[in-house]
């Protein structure tokens, strides 16, 4: 009996921690009487957690607050510079790294194009190279970094979801990712599925912050989603829900990569993009495209400047999308949906279309509330929501003793 008792006493205190010191970097400086009507908690015990916090370097008390008689309040403030954080966005062709404070600014980027899907030895050596890279750039000690998130395009799988699926990824078979870059770093490693981060980011620092249901959808090489509920990400049974990509709009139409035919990656995707104005110039190489063949970017780009295959092209995959964004939006009725990824650089011209198609065919009420924005974090978006995952996770409770001990110890 007693036993128990000190583990539920100790798993309360960690809660009350967690909760207070969230609501602490929430808020940027708070005064203790604020935490005391907020938590709900006695004063001695803000005022018990207060010190620990203090203590940690993650808070410290800076200036007074208004008075509602007697003494003005100390406040309470939270350094986001007092610690920094990590993330890897791994796209199928790319990798791009950030270092970013504890309030989401990023301090330090970089980014390659590099063959994700068919060398994975070569990317979890890149990866950690990266890392450590921006960690330099920076500025930063390795022992200021809390964390380090890594984002997959691909579904999470394993009892623990910390294994990529590797059907997307055949030559990652039998590989260990979370593994190997922990290894290589004395803080710890996270990971999680590109579009989960990216609704992650835009929740946390971006169009989201006053939604506590969205959708994010990454349009990349391959096209998922991430979905925010009550203020949670959404997982699903076993990891794979958001598989926006691989839902079907045309029973008939072209393979997709997981076997399926018609799914709405196989429209939407990048590569379906790049093949259709391909095989609409007939081998031509436009004015307006690279010499080194076409891209994304240069397609997105001509169509905003009036090129009427690309501008086509860009309108009919809109068109595939708002199929499965009307789905989307009458199966869980978010308030916003995010679009994020490279053919989202197509701005207005693809947001207008989604929003026509989904006007047309989702439910009238829930049509008209959703709203269907451009991510405001941009080509970073994922990478950012990365980095957050090391700061979730820091600060949950079952962590947060052992993120204020290395504090303590640095």
């Amino acid at each position: 009996m007693a036993t128990h008792t000190i583990v539920d006493l100790t798993s309360v205190r960690a809660n009350n921690l967690s909760r207070v010191l969230n609501l602490i970097r929430e808020a940027g400086s708070i005064s203790r009487a604020a935490l005391v009507r907020q938590t709900g908690l006695s004063a001695t015990t803000v005022s018990a957690l207060a010190n620990d916090l203090l203590a940690s370097g993650f808070v410290h008390e800076s200036g007074t607050g208004r008075s509602g008689g007697g003494r003005p309040p100390i406040l309470l403030q939270f350094d986001y510079k007092f610690r920094h954080v990590v993330g890897v966005d791994m796209g199928a062709t790319h990798l791009t790294a950030v270092a970013m404070d504890l309030q989401g600014c990023v301090v330090a980027r970089h980014f390659c194009h590099y063959d994700v899907i068919g060398n994975p030895q070569g990317t979890m050596a890149t990866i950690c190279q990266l890392a450590e890279r921006v960690i330099a750039e920076a500025g930063l000690e390795p022992s200021r970094i809390l964390g380090l998130g890594i984002t997959i395009p691909a579904p999470l799988e394993g009892q623990n979801l910390d294994r990529l699926t590797t059907i997307y990824m055949p030559a990652w078979e039998g590989l260990d990712l979370l593994g190997t870059v922990q290894q290589a770093f004395a803080f710890p490693v996270y990971l999680d599925n590109d579009a989960n981060a990216g609704a992650i980011a835009e929740k946390w620092w971006g169009v989201g912050r006053s939604f506590s249901n969205l959708a994010y959808i990454k349009l990349g090489t391959g096209v998922g989603s991430g979905l925010i509920l009550k203020n949670e990400i959404y997982r699903g049974n076993g990891g794979t829900a958001g598989e926006i990509g691989h839902t079907t709009i045309d029973p008939d139409g072209p393979r997709c990569r997981c076997g399926n035919r018609g799914c709405m990656e196989s429209f939407v995707g990048a590569p379906a993009v790049l093949a259709e104005v391909a095989r609409r110039f007939d081998g031509r190489r436009p004015a307006w495209a690279p010499e080194d063949g076409l891209t994304l970017n240069a397609i997105t780009t001509a169509a905003l400047a009036g090129d009427p295959v690309c501008r086509s092209v860009v309108e009919e995959a809109g068109a595939y999308l708002g199929i499965a964004v009307a789905n989307l939006v009458n199966l869980i009725n978010p308030g916003l949906v995010v679009l994020g990824g490279d053919l989202g650089e197509a701005g207005d011209l693809l947001i207008n279309t989604v929003q026509a198609a989904v006007l047309q065919r989702a439910m009238p009420k829930a049509a008209r509330e959703a709203r269907i924005v451009l991510s405001e974090l941009g080509d970073d978006a994922v990478a950012i929501g990365a980095a957050t995952l090391a700061i979730q996770h820091a600060f949950e409770p079952s962590n947060l003793a052992n993120t204020l001990k290395t504090t303590e110890r640095r």
